[in-house]
């Protein structure tokens, strides 16, 4: 197991902490396996782990009062997921299903709090990545309410790339999910694109996106029509 969990040693989550709290979660840690595309983690099984992604990727989803689910989340290899249960001691009111298969890593909250109250460091880093999940949520919510779909669009990409080190490459695979995230049906965003990609913005590729000019992005972004801020705090909508 210890060959598993030496891969996420070095994410956001585990980065800097005693070797003493390595030792101990890379005994205690557990496998889980979602073998295929559509395998469910339930809301019940989140409300007491702490699940990091070791390989595959996931989307978590919460459903609304209508019926419908509402995506929460795309999570990719070194991401952990339900922090919130985990710290607030509340029952985790999303699901996992998984978008290929899928290895996860867990540990139960209680040993995984006593590990936090024995280590400042990794106390910090789950609390950093709470702040940042409320900043990544504050941002999706204000795209997703933008009426101008192309600045919709541009500032999503923009995102993506500010999050990824400044990649001028972008996977948005699979488009539908992405699509989801802004709130759009599919088939808006893939014209989008090609509108883009007719200006010389973009070059696209099957899902993968590279920006040729970021500066005209920015500015589409920043809604030249008023109705949306680069500001990912501010949005304003008609």
């Amino acid at each position: 197991m210890f060959s598993a969990f030496g891969e996420v040693c070095r994410s956001p989550l585990l980065k800097g902490i005693a070797a003493e709290t390595m030792q101990s979660l890379s005994a205690s840690v557990k496998r889980r396996c979602l073998p295929r595309k559509g395998a469910i983690l339930s809301s019940e099984e989140l409300s007491d782990k702490l699940y990091v992604v070791l390989s595959g990727q996931l989307k978590m989803l919460r459903p609304s009062v209508s019926g419908d689910e509402t995506l929460q989340q795309r999570l990719t290899e070194g991401d952990p997921f339900c922090l919130v249960s985990m710290v607030a001691g509340g029952h985790c009111g999303s699901y996992g299903e998984s978008l290929g298969s899928c290895t996860l890593l867990c540990w139960s909250h209680r040993l995984f709090i006593s590990m936090m109250e024995q280590d400042h460091r990794l106390h910090m880093n789950v609390l950093n990545l709470l702040a940042s999940q409320v900043k990544v949520e504050r941002h999706m919510r204000c795209l997703s309410q933008c009426s101008n779909v192309g600045a919709r669009v541009a500032g999503y990409l923009l995102f993506l790339q500010e999050a990824q080190g400044d990649a001028e490459t972008i996977d948005l695979r699979p488009i539908t999910l992405s699509a989801q995230e802004l709130g759009m049906a599919r088939e808006t965003m893939s014209r989008t694109f090609s509108s883009f990609e007719r200006s010389g913005l973009v070059h696209c590729r099957r899902g993968v996106i590279t920006i040729c000019d970021h500066e005209r992005l920015q500015l589409i972004a920043e809604g030249m029509d008023g109705r949306c801020s680069s500001d990912s705090a501010l949005c304003l909508v008609d």
